[in-house]
């Protein structure tokens, strides 16, 4: 059983601790269970609920189990908060692309990072963009994130004098607030229910002065029929191209520093044994996003919340295996789940989206070019309710940029390359 499960077979597994971690690991990421359908289904206007519910957990315990069989540590892979909104909001509602060339576009940009994940080409990209450009994506997403959030709250509302208002104060937008920090004091303090438990309280106070139509059955069998809808050759068109290699680097760069962030928290006897487990978790990863166009969902990715459980002692893949089986039920739970309010889920996504926004403290910035390219990447994303647009815009303009200028030692040809396909979504949109 050692064997199985830990990475390092000459010590035991406590399996107090695992199961404990485990535990802690689901409470931990169980609102994705909840919160990733809703925002596929975009109120209607992207993927069917019912089937997104459904994938979303079949993502969710097919690759946490993998994963405690694979790279043996305590990790949990779902559907990723960004990701998710890119597909739906960026790929369905801004480009206007059928669900199954959405799918489409999440298997080929899963399948390059594959591919990356196990040759030295990704060492070559990780170097080709500068750091804060890598950090500027990851908080451009989360201010789309945040607006989203506000949006699903009510907290903003289109207006025709001044493009954006802030909404009707009501009971409504009153518990989104109240939701919002009630997740910040949880978050804070470090508990493991922190996204779960607001969602849970701002629903019921929200039945309770709202009653809903409530479902005629509880249980329903789990909807297939997203199961292999992936339009091949509608992704493989030069007009999508753009959105593949966006949503290729966008996951390549949050996958990198999630799983670096997370094996920093491990004990391991040599550095070379790190690196073992850093390829093992970037392949089970990429493979999870390719099994997620599979099943009809937005790309798994190992979740940083597994932190958790290593923090309280989890150290082997067994604890995955606890939080995969607890997972099981809510894929019988959707009438459940459909009546879940928006604006229950919308300060999950205001906070993660402020969270991703803080990597901005990172940054080092020593021209004011790269100051001008950070700008465009993060403002152009929510400006233009497209990730894509920001990404592509930012990457050409720090292309452009240090080529007016002469700095050409900055310059990569991989970058120069990425930059020649980014051209092309001007004018292949």
């Amino acid at each position: 059983m050692t064997k199985l499960f830990s990475y390092q077979t000459n010590v035991p597994i406590n399996y107090n601790q695992e199961i404990i971690g485990g535990i802690i690991n689901f409470m931990a990421v169980a609102y994705i269970i909840m919160v990733n359908p809703l925002i596929l289904h975009a109120n209607g206007a992207g993927f069917p609920l019912s089937p997104a519910i459904t994938s979303t957990v079949l993502i969710t315990i097919c690759m946490t189990m993998l994963a405690g069989f694979i790279i043996k540590l305590p990790f949990v892979l779902a559907p990723g908060m960004g990701m998710n909104a890119m597909i739906t909001y960026g790929l369905i509602l801004h480009d206007k692309l059928d669900i199954p060339t959405a799918l489409g576009v999440i298997l080929f940009s899963s399948l390059l990072l594959f591919i990356f994940s196990v040759t030295k080409i990704r060492q070559i990209i990780i170097h080709a963009l500068p750091d804060f450009l890598q950090i500027a994506l990851s908080a451009g997403i989360g201010i789309f994130l945040f607006f989203i959030g506000l949006k699903n709250a009510g907290i903003v509302v289109a207006s025709s004098n001044t493009i954006l208002a802030m909404g009707k104060i009501d009971s409504s937008l009153i518990l989104s607030l109240l939701g919002f920090i009630l997740v910040s004091a949880l978050f804070i303090k470090r508990k493991s229910y922190a996204f779960l438990l607001p969602i849970l309280l701002i629903s019921i106070i929200y039945w309770l002065l709202n009653p809903p139509q409530l479902p005629s059955h509880w249980f329903e069998l789990p909807d297939f029929s997203l199961f292999m809808q992936i339009n091949v050759w509608g992704a493989l068109k030069l007009s999508v191209l753009p959105a593949i290699l966006s949503l290729f680097l966008v996951n390549f760069f949050d996958a990198t520093s999630t799983i670096l962030g997370l094996l920093s928290q491990m004990h391991f006897n040599s550095q070379h044994e790190k690196n073992l487990y850093l390829r093992k978790a970037l392949f089970t990863d990429a493979f999870g996003g390719m099994l997620s166009a599979v099943f009809g969902s937005s790309p798994s990715v190992i979740f940083v919340e597994s932190s958790s459980a290593i923090q309280n002692g989890a150290k082997t893949g067994f604890a995955s295996l606890v939080t995969a089986l607890l997972c099981l039920p809510f894929i019988f739970l959707a009438p459940l789940i459909s009546i879940i309010p928006s604006i229950a889920t919308a300060p999950i996504l205001m906070i993660v989206g402020l969270l991703m926004l803080a990597n901005l403290r990172n940054l080092v910035l020593n021209d004011f070019e790269d100051i001008l390219v950070v700008g465009i990447t993060v403002l152009m994303m929510p400006f233009c309710f497209s990730i894509t647009a920001g990404a592509v815009l930012g990457i050409i303009s720090y292309t452009l940029l240090k080529l007016l200028l002469g700095k050409y030692n900055q310059l990569s040809p991989t970058l120069i390359i990425i930059s020649i396909v980014c051209c092309s979504w001007f004018w292949l949109n």
